[in-house]
């Protein structure tokens, strides 16, 4: 007799305005499982958030590849519909970030992995026999995380769109995503997988140079040379030309000239192969040891049991299958339509004296889930000077001496003055997911010299701030990237990612209940 299932919440791993993600552990069933619980705050459980929520689980579970996190189950607990996720112990690229530029073979590893699970998305065959057609719509640092083994994960498709006929929230009503990382023709409303490019352009670009190349697509800085950022740009350059081409091409201006994410992959993997340095499993293991699994933020509800209690007489479908099932549903009720309409034929020719028509062959069910997705249309070809051969020649010779001035640098050039990224801000209320709390190390020293902070000050609606970063709180801070977690005056809580603090400098993070939103100023 199959039984209701039981989760007891660990802790809470991040919260947002319209729900939170909670480590727990399933309780019953003689296994133990430790697994990501994303839970809608019951009175933001409206229809479009339910209906959005509902989507993510299908897609993540029509969806296979080793880098895209695994569905566990769709399930009312407690009454609110909620996702049950693989748990991925590690830290995501925004909190590496917070340590330093990522070494260079590790970074295009990262890459290699995200681009490779962009194409599977957009390819993955759907219920229906047609490509799935999946954008993630909001690659960035935060939704990217790296497991101390290696490991590789893409997360949070609560703002994904994808094309199949049981979708039930309408993806093309808004414009999703975080503005440092969006693509320009995304402003306009076009989604195509140019775009999750685009970001992962700018996210490669941030993990090699330690900076974003400014706060949005509109900052003509970002194609090299880039006053702002030519000695990055340079940098790349000598790291490998070839990497330095193939980034001004990710962030192309026009979607068209942008290479597809399975050359990105190739381009990646045959770079990282050519250069000499730390490769991103002995790299995760020394850097991400230590930020794996520290102190989240506590939770009242640790300890508590998340029980499948249904608020409706609607069956609860478990895993995988009830995708499956709705297919086999619609299978069977098609078969038994024909077969009714083919009695109803041969009933009524042979009352009239006529044979029945000879039945028309009906397609395979099977054959057309397992038929080969159609090839994409052509892309044009880009716009921008070829990419020049990979040749070992071009690669620099590591020296043990100290490397001469033509040789690449061991460590990118600090930021000029980095412009601070703009807070996420979507054009409707934000998307039903929460993003992973970063930990927040411990508070700055009072031995540190003043002369060598920066300043961060939170204004506007605001009842309470904490930060992620190299400090915990506003005030004079050490110079860093940061993302604070804002409390506002009417309970909701923002997470603001790209908050960048220089020494001597004054950076504002102004915040408003009435819109539900804050931006860095």
């Amino acid at each position: 007799m199959d039984t209701a299932r039981s989760y007891r919440v660990i802790e809470r791993l991040g919260e947002g305005a319209f729900g939170a993600v909670f480590l727990a552990e399933s309780v019953g069933g003689g296994i133990t499982r430790t697994v990501a619980i994303k839970v809608p705050h019951p009175e933001r459980a409206g229809p479009d958030l339910v209906s959005r929520l509902r989507d993510e689980a299908q897609m993540l579970a029509m969806v296979r590849h080793r880098a895209i996190v695994r569905l566990d189950d769709l399930v009312e607990l407690d009454g609110v519909w909620s996702v049950v996720m693989e748990f991925v112990d590690g830290a995501d690229v925004a909190a590496l970030l917070a340590d330093g530029p990522i070494p260079v073979r590790a970074a295009l590893a990262i890459s290699e992995e995200i681009a490779n699970a962009l194409h599977t998305a957009w390819n993955q065959p759907g219920p229906e026999g047609r490509p799935l057609h999946l954008l993630h719509r909001d690659i960035k640092p935060s939704n990217i995380r790296v497991t101390p083994s290696g490991e590789v994960k893409l997360l949070d498709f609560g703002v994904a769109r994808a094309e199949f006929d049981a979708r039930e929230a309408d993806a093309t009503a808004s414009v999703f995503g975080t503005p440092t990382y969006l693509a320009p023709e995304r402003y306009h409303g076009t989604d195509t997988p140019a775009g999750d490019v685009y970001a992962l352009g700018v996210t490669l670009f941030e993990m090699l140079t330690g900076v974003p190349p400014g706060k949005s697509a509109m900052d003509a800085d970002r194609q090299p040379p880039g006053r702002k950022w030519a000695d990055q740009w340079i940098w790349l350059g000598k790291v490998h030309p070839t990497l330095k081409v193939q980034l001004a091409r990710m962030l192309a201006e026009d979607p068209a000239s942008r290479p597809a994410a399975r050359e990105c992959a190739r381009t990646f993997a045959e770079v990282r192969a050519l250069i000499e340095g730390e490769t991103l499993e002995d790299w995760a293991e020394r850097a991400i040891a230590d930020k794996a699994r520290q102190k989240r933020t506590p939770d009242d509800r640790s300890g508590s049991l998340l029980t499948e209690r249904s608020s409706s007489s609607t069956p609860r479908r478990r895993g995988y299958g009830w995708a499956l099932a709705v297919c086999a549903i619609v299978l069977v009720v098609a078969v038994t339509v024909a077969a009714l309409g083919a009695a109803g034929t041969a009933l009524y020719a042979t009352s009239n004296g006529h044979p029945p028509p000879p039945a028309q062959a009906s397609p395979d069910a099977a054959a057309l889930i397992a038929a080969p997705a159609p090839s994409p249309a052509p892309v044009a070809a880009p716009s921008v000077p070829p990419t020049p051969a990979v040749t070992p020649s071009t690669v620099p010779s590591p020296a043990p001496s100290p490397a001469p001035s033509a040789a690449p640098s061991p460590v990118p050039p600090v930021a000029p003055s980095p412009t601070p990224a703009a807070a996420p801000v979507t054009a409707h209320p934000a998307t039903p997911h929460a993003t992973a709390t970063k930990p927040a190390p411990a508070d700055v020293k009072p031995t540190v010299d003043p002369a060598s902070l920066g300043s961060l000050v939170v204004s506007g609606d605001v009842q309470g701030c904490t930060l992620s970063g190299p400090a915990s709180k506003p005030g004079n801070i050490p110079p860093g990237a940061y993302t604070a977690q804002v409390t506002l005056t009417n309970g909701s809580v923002i997470e603001v990612d790209g908050i960048h603090v220089t020494a001597g400098a004054t950076t504002t993070v102004k915040c408003s209940a009435t819109f539900g939103r804050c931006q860095v100023k």
